[in-house]
């Protein structure tokens, strides 16, 4: 039942996006995030996640429990963001090589995510 208004919550918030036609802009790229192999953590509406993932170039690739997801990661100057289906995932760059920002549904921050390096 949780998963389900979850899920029912989600599309409306990208449906009202879409029609809003909401987007946020990041700045021109001029860093990259590194490219390596993380641990992704994300909380979007409180619900969190975990899994590996790899950075090579300008791709992200998550192996989460859902399956392979590939990302077009833009780089910037403080460090990289992706979109997925209205949604922005902000990467900024921290101490330590890990990178961590909002995620972002248009203007509304609705969770965090982080990129921490493996060893």
């Amino acid at each position: 039942m949780k998963n389900k208004i979850i899920t029912a919550l989600t599309a409306v918030f990208v449906a009202v996006a879409a029609l809003a036609g909401t987007t946020a802009t990041a700045p021109e790229a001029s860093a990259r995030v590194t490219s390596g192999n993380y641990t992704y953590t994300t909380v979007s509406f409180g619900v969190p996640s975990k899994s590996k993932a790899v950075i090579r170039g300008n791709a992200l690739t998550v192996y989460a429990p859902v399956g392979v997801q590939r990302y077009r990661l833009h780089q910037t100057r403080s460090g990289g963001y992706f979109d997925v289906m209205g949604t922005r995932y902000v990467l900024r760059k921290q101490r330590g090589g890990i990178y961590s920002g909002p995620t972002q549904w248009g203007p509304v921050v609705i969770g965090h995510s982080t990129l921490v390096p493996r060893r």
